[in-house]
């Protein structure tokens, strides 16, 4: 013999009107569907819609409130008179105005300082500051390539590698000179690969649709990029930026490398950037 069994569903007042009034007030949920949400625990009377969003209104303000229980049948809307509203005071929408207004004059008078401070630091340090914000202009990008090429040109100290070339997975550096970086790769491809090898790195590089690691790395540069070799290279003649698969991580090898690289040309933060990453 089959046995059914019997659900029934309780739903309490105060936890919804709680509940609701939590979303509301902490941004969760817009006014809109604060309100329809409302609508629909007040479904099944007669009353015009426009009184049930009144009433809605009065909930979030305090002025009312959904109490007892479904089960119970006691499930209603309980409306307050003067003086018998209750709402905590992160809920009060009178006093939130207040606080709202104490922000604001906090925060012009921020900005007061910000623009005393930005009219005394040079622009090299208003550039940096842009930079580190991600509100970088075409100008300091330029400028920016600029100087990293004016360093590059000035410095005559000398360095355990070149300015440019590949980096291999196991930290085996290649030279290359500026520009022959996609070449370098083609004449790598075809003089340590298999006739067999060397096909399939075509089908693979002309695939349509195949992801792109940087705009200037194509072809065979770019099947050595998704195998974990590190592309250093500026197409602006500065110091080196590196490139790399951005779904890898660099090895252990390749970051001791690279460290040493910038430390040695005075880029801690490049070099800091690299240990971290």
């Amino acid at each position: 013999m089959t046995e059914y069994k019997t659900i029934t569903y309780d739903v309490h007042g105060e936890f919804i009107t709680q509940l609701i009034r939590e979303k509301f007030y902490s941004g969760e949920r817009s006014y809109e569907k604060t309100i329809d949400l409302l609508l629909g625990c007040m479904e099944g009377t007669d009353t015009p819609k426009e009184q049930l969003i009144r009433y809605a209104q009065d909930i979030l303000l305090g002025r009312a409130a959904l109490k007892g229980s479904t089960a119970a049948d006691t499930y209603h809307l309980e409306i307050f008179e003067p003086g018998e509203e209750h709402i905590p005071a992160s809920m009060n929408i009178w006093k939130e105005a207040e606080e709202r207004r104490k922000v604001e004059k906090k925060l012009e008078r921020m900005i007061e300082r910000w623009n005393v401070v930005m009219e005394h630091i040079s622009e090299e340090t208003k550039r940096e500051i842009r930079k580190e914000l991600g509100e970088e202009t075409i100008e300091d990008k330029q400028q920016d390539a600029l100087k990293s090429f004016m360093k590059r040109m000035l410095d005559k100290e000398e360095h355990t590698t070149e300015d440019y070339g590949w980096l291999e997975p196991n930290g085996a550096f290649h030279v290359v000179e500026w520009g022959d970086h996609q070449e370098w790769a083609n004449n790598y491809l075809k003089e340590n690969l298999t006739s067999e090898e060397q096909f399939a790195a075509m089908v693979e590089i002309n695939a349509s649709g195949m992801a792109k690691s940087s705009t200037d790395i194509i072809g065979a540069a770019d099947y050595l990029v998704r195998r974990g070799w590190v592309l250093l290279h500026n197409p602006s003649q500065g110091i080196a930026i590196p490139t790399r698969d951005l779904t890898r991580k660099y090895t252990k090898a390749q970051k001791e490398f690279l460290y040493d690289y910038y430390m040695q040309r005075k880029c801690t933060r490049e070099a800091n950037a690299i240990w971290e990453g």
